[in-house]
């Protein structure tokens, strides 16, 4: 049994549910009580509950999608900032997604300092050592559009539950969304005047998450012709 209403935020300590839900992160069992660890929002799944948390760096986890910005390369690839205290590692054959003969390849040629590049974290080990991968549902380089740094825990709130949020900004906003799980968002679209409302109105998400309501009011902040 939920004590407390979908998307309220809590604070740690707060009593979230009783009864047995599965703990999806932001949350500890107390007896038959689940409550918070951190302060957040509540987030309530099937049968699992979890606490978002309002605030924080990413933390980088195997298998999300991540935007990463080229800081460094070295003989077999290259160092990219990911919003968070651990940088990313990606290889050129993990890049290329085919094995590369590196003393007959210019590494420069495909990624250089700057390049902002959408990819998947593939492993963290114990020691934070992150390594990326650029799989067919990646675009690795991205050239054009304009990239967005949002807080990380508000992602969830671009997307929305099945996609519904991230629809509209595509849909009424024309254009497409690269959107990492590590705060970062890319808005491509050839009108900058249309790419300009979407970036507002992510910072807009950003501000509003915690408040309910949040999709209407965006689509309704997107049709405004002002």
């Amino acid at each position: 049994m939920m004590v407390v209403e979908e998307r309220e935020l809590v604070v740690p300590g707060q009593l979230i549910a009783k009864g047995d839900y599965s703990l999806h992160g932001g949350v500890f069992r107390d007896g038959e009580e689940i409550r918070a660890s951190k302060l957040g929002l509540v987030d309530k799944r099937k049968h699992g509950v979890r606490v978002i948390p309002l605030e924080g760096r990413y933390i980088p986890k195997a298998g999300d999608k991540v935007i990463g910005v080229v800081t460094d390369s070295y003989y077999a690839g290259w160092l990219l900032d990911i919003n968070s205290p651990y940088p990313g590692n990606l290889t050129v054959s993990s890049l290329l997604q085919r094995k590369v003969d590196l003393s007959e390849v210019n590494i420069d040629k495909y990624l250089g300092i700057g390049d902002v590049v959408f990819a998947r974290i593939q492993d963290v080990d114990e020691l934070m050592k992150v390594r990326l991968e650029v799989t067919r549902e990646e675009r690795g380089k991205i050239t054009g559009g304009q990239l967005v740094e949002i807080l990380p825990s508000r992602i969830p709130r671009v997307i929305g539950r099945k996609g519904s949020m991230i629809s509209v900004l595509e849909e009424i906003g024309e254009c497409e969304l690269l959107v990492g799980q590590n705060g970062r968002v890319v808005v491509i679209s050839d009108d900058l005047e249309r790419r300009s409302k979407v970036v507002e109105a992510l910072f807009k998400i950003e501000r509003e998450a915690h408040i309910s309501g949040l999709t209407d009011r965006v689509w309704k902040f997107l049709e405004r012709k002002e």
